[in-house]
């Protein structure tokens, strides 16, 4: 099938940066700081090397086929059966993440806000929505995106600007005190986060503007590291590692603690950060979701992805609920299996397809 609807590599790039940062703000300062302590900033520096690496090889990957996705062109470059492996793998993965932001959503609004509501409302109230907006279509979505992301932008933009006064740079000395290895290991939680904007695989056949592509994906990978640089040197400049690492939500926390004695509507910037939180995690889920349908739809040769939006919703809600006992285990698991799973789909799996479309060029003539 060939969804129809057409967005710019700029709408495109939005997306990008949306999914990334609706989850990563909350989680990669904690569990940056646990591993790399007071050199959290430098592991995010060699996590924007990483992810730069991995969008590229995703959209080079993607230009090669500008009329497909990834569903639909893997088994020609791996083989029929291979290929139909490998797009099955990408379609589990979009649900995967999917329902983790399900969970993770819940996670914060139970602790923060919702303590006596019952998880599966939660859960249900922003899959209905996700699937609400899935039904207007890409670009619907993309205009939904655009607002929610310039928001966002501003609003951390604005709480960082607040904060900046109470950090101390004293904090984030000594420098490479325990050497580059914890550095490194504190890279690789947002160096997959951040390979998430290979969701390029999924979107390129329906941007217009596909020569900018690559200059766009690259920039949304510039844009989270300059937002996430600015919330982990926020974390740990004002609380330090030690707390920076013990805290679940150090970046709502942060939230929290902004007070301006001569403007008091700008106090208590929590309730700001949690509206810009909750819309983000409504694009990622509607992303994921959208990329999992489409998909699936795809891989099975039906004529639209809306026929399977409720079904795949209920199963992706009913798998999010089994998912995780509490918010400890949702944290190790975002901090030990997640970014390895992001790594293993983004980067060595896309890059086993674009290094098999050198192997086999002669049988993909004409492919583009």
């Amino acid at each position: 099938m060939r969804e129809e609807g057409q967005i710019s590599a700029y709408q495109a790039m939005g997306y990008q940066v949306s999914i990334v940062l609706a989850t990563a703000i909350l989680f990669v300062p904690a569990i940056t700081a646990q591993y790399a302590r007071q050199d959290a900033w430098l592991s995010l520096v060699l996590a924007y090397l990483f992810g730069s690496l991995q969008v590229f090889v995703a959209t080079k990957l993607a230009l090669k086929f500008p009329r497909e996705t990834v569903i639909q062109y893997a088994p020609r470059v791996a083989g029929k059966i291979l290929g139909k492996v490998i797009g099955f793998i990408y379609i589990f993965y979009f649900f995967y993440v999917a329902y983790f932001v399900q969970r993770e959503f819940e996670a914060l609004m139970s602790a923060a806000y919702l303590p006596q509501t019952p998880i599966i409302v939660v859960i249900i109230m922003l899959t209905l929505l996700a699937a609400y907006v899935l039904y207007g279509g890409l670009e619907v979505l993309c205009r939904v995106n655009a607002i929610i992301l310039a928001v966002a932008l501003f609003g951390l933009l604005l709480i960082f600007l607040l904060i900046v006064k109470d950090i101390e740079f004293t904090r984030f000395l000594p420098f490479l005190e325990n050497g580059v290895g914890p550095v490194v290991l504190g890279a690789v939680v947002p160096g997959g986060w951040f390979g998430e904007t290979a969701v390029i695989l999924m979107l390129l056949p329906f941007i217009g503007n596909q020569g900018k592509t690559l200059k766009t994906s690259l920039l949304a990978v510039t844009i989270l590291f300059v937002v996430m640089e600015m919330v982990v040197i926020g974390a740990v400049g004002i609380m330090g590692p030690n707390e920076t690492g013990r805290f679940l939500y150090p970046t709502f926390n942060i939230a929290r603690r902004v007070t301006i004695e001569a403007l008091p509507i700008l106090e208590r910037q929590d309730a700001m950060f949690m509206m810009i939180w909750v819309a983000g995690m409504l694009m990622k889920l509607s992303t994921f979701f959208y990329a999992g349908t489409l998909g699936l739809a795809q891989w099975l040769n039906l004529r639209s992805y809306r026929i399977l939006i409720l079904p795949a919703g209920a199963v992706m809600t009913a798998l999010g609920m089994q998912a995780w006992e509490n918010i400890v285990e949702l944290k190790s698991f975002s901090g030990e299996v997640f970014p390895l799973t992001i790594i293993f789909v983004n980067f060595m799996l896309t890059g086993f397809l674009y290094l098999l479309t050198f192997l086999k060029p002669k049988s993909l003539q004409g492919a583009s």
